[in-house]
C-alpha cells in the first residue's frame, strides 16, 4: 500500500493497482486524429464525481460495487477500444492513439476525511493527485475511493485527444 499524493489534510491509501483491458479481444489498429485534435496541446483532464452507497454496511459493498465497475468498464472498452489503447507517435511524429488492448489503469484506494474540509477553490492544494489520478500510461485511468466520513468517490484522468467527436467516431 501506498499514498497517492501529499501535503493538505486528505491522505489517501492506495490498496490496489490494476490494469483492465476490454472484455473481448481487440484487433490492434491505429486512430490518426484529426486536425482539430493536433492544434489542442497533449494535456490530461481529470474528473471526479461523489455519491453516497445506499445500505447499512458500507465496507460490505465497496468491493461488491468495484467489481460491478471493473466489470461494466471491461465490457465498455470493447465498444469504446480507443480508451483501452495508448497516445504514441507516428513516423512523422504526429500523435495518434494505438489501439492495442493495454488495457485502463484501475486504482483502489481508501480516504478518511469530510467534503467540507476539502478546498475546491484550490484544488491543487487538497484534491490534486489524491482524489484524480495521475495517469502514468495509456489514454484513461480510474480510480476508485472508499471514504469513511464523505460520499465514494469515483475518479478517471483522460488524456485531451481520446474525448473527441472524431476519435469516439471512430470506436
Amino acid at each position: 500500500m501506498g499514498s497517492e499524493g501529499g501535503g493538505g489534510e486528505l491522505i489517501v491509501k492506495v490498496s490496489k493497482r490494476e490494469v483492465v483491458a476490454a472484455a473481448l479481444p481487440l484487433q490492434e489498429h491505429w486512430l490518426p486524429l484529426s486536425n482539430l485534435d493536433l492544434l489542442l496541446p497533449p494535456v490530461d483532464v481529470g474528473v471526479f464525481f461523489c455519491y453516497s452507497i445506499l445500505g447499512k454496511d458500507l465496507s460490505n459493498n465497496f468491493p461488491s460495487m468495484v467489481g460491478v465497475l471493473k466489470k461494466a468498464l471491461a465490457q465498455a472498452l470493447v465498444t469504446y477500444y480507443a480508451f483501452a489503447g495508448e497516445v504514441v507517435s507516428n513516423p512523422i511524429g504526429e500523435p495518434e492513439i494505438l489501439c492495442n488492448n493495454r488495457g485502463v489503469d484501475f486504482v483502489e484506494a481508501f480516504a478518511e476525511a469530510e467534503l467540507k474540509d476539502l478546498d475546491f477553490y484550490n484544488p491543487d492544494a487538497t484534491v490534486e493527485g489524491k482524489l484524480v489520478p495521475k495517469k502514468k500510461h495509456g489514454v484513461l485511468a480510474v480510480q476508485v475511493r472508499h471514504v469513511v466520513l464523505i460520499p465514494n468517490i469515483f475518479t478517471y484522468t483522460r488524456h485531451a485527444h481520446a474525448h473527441s467527436g472524431s476519435i469516439l467516431g471512430s470506436c
